[in-house]
């Protein structure tokens, strides 16, 4: 057996074989995250996925932590270590996502005070099952980082780095052919490499093919133990699963993607999803036609007519087909198409030309594909258009007004880049996309909260504003059923008999005008009541029922758009302030200020704005966890070992570096999303690019150990210019960018990225060299990085929400410039100090 000293010799050797051991492993490790922020979409809702990426850096900070506490252990049995830890992954992955899935999480009882400790306590089981492969994980990254020379360090993390990045696309790509619940089985072979590359370093002498059999048993054991043992299901609570439950219930189609798990399905319950006067049986017109529902990760999210020759005469008592009604003979940008019901309801009431878009490929695809022969009458049309694009993209390029512009009730809720269609910046363009006397149409539902129709009216008025229309409450209007509102914006002030029409319109269908110009309170008949959302304060709560009829929205609407708005905004439990390119999130409307509040009412808080709350709450966890994981080192012998100031350097260098990437990969992703009108690609893109490039970032690092600050100066200045551009020119060179195809944005956004990722690559190996091997700082180096991981994306998320996205970019060129200060000069070992 080898001594102590020829076993660090031999670990510095340089190693291929080891390199490739910690790229397959790096790969396997996010692509697990990958596939558990998959199953969190689907067995719960998307928001849960923030949970896993804390549960990922916690895994990897505590690796540290106990590598640092424990070096000299396991860098004695580094060798056996590199073989092991990829061999026992595979079981210990399938392990915990079996009892993953039998987890009873009910994410809707964390909304009932009386509930949610239970709910708390099943969130600590999913930590308690999935920690361990992301705490093994991350003992392999940090004992590779220990165990090889430091002037290999670059490399090492290149290939860590590189690693992450290929794992990510295989992932992303395999979600094209494989069930999200079964994606884990693709990652087993990942680890078996693995344990394969290093498994020469193990030194089985004369047994190496018995350990190689080893690990293709434990491989072929865990793909079985995987496939059989299978319980992942969807929440019980979503849309798809009563459909599912269904007599009849017959899935037509099923699409993979790493847009999501798509069924179609066929049951007597599938209807058009529609808003219908409750008139429609005066008006002579049937109910809304069976079809097809399309489910998006168990959310219903469009649908389809199930036969050649739907009966459209329902239209007459829909609330969305007043502007057609308006503007007849008009040309129409349909933005949205409800699965293409929206084309025939607009070409049945006149409209002379139809552009329609919409942003998920996959919705394009059944139109087009499977479902064609039911949509041929409209698509074959030749005064209809149907393209794949996002509005802002298709209006920049488009040279020719609309008389409307008509957004599906359905389209904010179906992609989560679509928000960007909402935002004051998007109604200045719909705006100036209109003919003379055109109209804008935008629907938002008022079955959560009403003040989404506030925020949605607020928005209007200050698009107007920044557009210098002097009046911009004379161009608005509101009219609403019992769930959902329609505002409308015109190129010029409402006339009278255009309102005339309206009112016509409303009372033939027993719908409600919230807001028209020069409305008074009290005036209309109200068919469908609407009394204001009633909030606990802690104290005398009881609040006497209106005796009659009411219409909240009115009220609110008046006051919104009168002299009195600001006060009435400030006054305003909840924060109505319009969405914006910076700050895209719509349904953002909690106050941090108004907390207290928030959580003795949390039952009546709409799901949208769980996530705001699930930030904050993995944000209050990492904050005690990363404190941890800063101070036990400090325990033991990192503090011995090293210069105080040295120390605080250290400190500071890798836990700014924690925070800022991630706060800049968060940025990009957003804006990406914003730019491609896509967030999937835009999350494929960035991701890889960002992995990759700060890879390559890192290997070219190497060059530069013996005088790290020569590499440190240029990567701090092209870091530097990157940041001042970004917050100078970033949106308007994108907004300038929008009509340029897809190929060629993905182009740009890479380039962009790598601009940013490629200095990024030499901050962090270039710190660790100048750590010694014989210290426990590299493994604490490596733990703070983490830590600080898990603080950045909540703490990105609620501060992007707040304050938007600027910041973020301002926060991080912060952060770095503080981490360049803080560059850890060369801290001598104890036997460099010997004479």
């Amino acid at each position: 057996m080898p001594s102590h000293s020829q076993s660090r010799y031999d670990l510095s050797k340089p190693n291929v074989q080891l390199m490739w051991a910690l790229f397959f492993v790096s790969a396997a490790s996010i692509g697990f995250e990958i596939m558990l922020t998959r199953y969190f979409a689907i067995a719960s809702w998307s928001e849960y996925g923030y949970w896993v990426i804390s549960i990922a850096m916690a895994g990897y900070s505590a690796s540290g932590v106990v590598l640092s506490l424990f070096k000299d252990f396991f860098f004695r049995r580094a060798n056996r270590f590199f073989f092991f830890i990829p061999l026992f992954l595979p079981p210990l992955a399938f392990l915990g996502f079996y009892l993953a899935t039998l987890n009873p999480f009910n994410p809707l009882e964390l909304q009932n005070p009386d509930l949610w400790m239970e709910q708390f306590q099943n969130i600590a089981k999913y930590y308690g099952v999935l920690f361990p492969v992301f705490f093994l994980s991350g003992i392999y990254i940090s004992l590779s980082f220990l165990a090889l020379n430091n002037e290999k360090i670059g490399a090492v993390y290149a290939a860590d780095l590189i690693g992450a990045g290929f794992g990510a696309l295989v992932m992303l790509a395999v979600m094209f052919w494989v069930n999200p619940f079964y994606l884990l089985l693709t990652l087993f072979p990942l680890w078996a490499l693995a344990s394969l590359a290093a498994q020469h370093r193990a030194r089985f002498e004369g047994k190496a093919w018995k350990w190689s059999a080893v690990v293709i048993v434990v491989l072929l054991l865990s793909e079985g133990a995987a496939t059989h043992f299978n319980r992942a299901r969807f929440c019980q609570y979503k849309m798809i699963t009563p459909a599912l439950n269904v007599s009849d219930a017959n899935v037509a189609k099923k699409i993979y993607s790493p847009y999501g798990d798509y069924m179609l399905l066929e049951n007597f319950t599938e209807r058009l999803d529609i808003d219908l006067s409750n008139n429609y049986v005066l008006l002579k017109v049937s109910g809304p036609p069976t079809a097809y529902g399309l489910y998006l990760d168990g959310n219903r999210i469009s649908s389809f007519p199930k036969i050649p020759k739907s009966d459209l005469a329902y239209a007459k008592g829909s609330l969305d087909i007043f502007p057609y009604i308006l503007k007849p003979k008009s040309r129409a940008l349909l933005i949205g198409t409800r699965g293409g019901f929206r084309i025939g309801e607009s070409l049945a009431y006149n409209a002379s030309e139809l552009v329609t878009l919409e942003s998920d490929p996959n919705i394009v695809t059944l139109m087009r594909g499977p479902l064609f022969e039911n949509e041929k009458r409209w698509l074959k049309n030749p005064a209809v258009q149907l393209l794949r694009q996002d509005p802002e993209s298709y209006l920049a390029g488009s040279k020719k007004g609309f008389d409307i512009i008509d957004l599906s009730s359905e389209f904010l809720g179906q992609a989560d880049a679509n928000k960007y269609a909402y935002t004051r910046e998007a109604f200045q363009t719909y705006y100036q996309a209109l003919n003379q006397g055109g109209v804008v149409s935008v629907p938002v539902s008022t079955r959560e909260f009403t003040v989404y129709a506030l925020k949605l009216l607020e928005t209007a008025k200050e698009a107007l504003q920044n557009l210098g229309i002097p009046n911009p409450a004379s161009h608005l209007v509101l009219y609403r059923s019992a769930w959902n509102v329609r505002l409308l914006i015109s190129k010029e002030p409402w006339t009278g008999d255009q309102l005339d029409a309206l009112k016509s319109f409303c009372d033939l269908r027993s719908f409600d005008i919230s807001y028209y110009p020069g409305i008074t309170s009290g005036e209309m008949e109200i068919f469908n009541d609407l009394p204001p959302t009633v909030w606990s304060t802690g104290e005398d709560d009881q609040v006497a029922a209106p005796e009659e009829s009411s219409d909240s929205l009115m009220n609110d609407s008046i006051q919104l758009l009168s002299d009195q708005g600001p006060a009435f905004l400030k006054a305003q439990l909840f924060n109505l302030e319009p969405s914006t390119r910076d700050k895209p999130s719509f349904y953002s409307i909690l106050r941090p200020s108004k907390l207290k509040d928030i959580l003795r009412n949390i039952s009546q808080i709409p799901r949208e704005e769980i996530g705001y709350l699930i930030n904050l709450a993995v944000l209050l966890q990492s904050v005690p966890w990363a404190l941890l994981v800063l101070i036990l080192p400090l325990l033991g012998r990192a503090r011995s070992a090293v210069p105080l100031p040295q120390l605080g350097k250290t400190l500071v260098y890798f836990s700014c570096l924690g925070l800022g990437f991630l706060f800049i990969e968060i940025v990009l992703i957003e804006k990406g999303a914003y730019f491609l009108g896509d967030r999937t690609i835009a999350f494929s893109l960035v991701l890889c690019a960002m992995l990759v490039f700060s890879g390559l970032g890192s290997w070219l690092s190497g060059s530069f150990l013996k005088h790290p600050k020569d590499g440190l100066r240029p990567a701090g200045l092209i870091l530097l210019g990157w940041f001042l551009l970004s917050l100078g020119l970033m949106d308007p060179v994108l907004g300038s960018l929008l009509a340029w195809p897809l190929v060629a944005k993905c182009v740009f956004l890479g380039a962009w990225t790598a601009l940013a990722s490629v200095p990024m690559g030499f901050f962090f190996p270039l710190g660790l060299s100048r750590l010694p091997r014989e210290s426990s700082l590299i493994p604490w180096a490596w733990a703070l990085n983490g830590a600080f991981s898990v603080v950045a994306t909540p703490l990105a998320n609620l501060l992007a929400i707040g304050e938007g996205y600027r910041l973020l970019i301002l926060v991080s060129l912060c952060l770095y410039a503080l981490a360049f200060l803080a560059f850890p000069s060369h801290i001598r070992s104890h036997s460099e100090k010997l004479p």
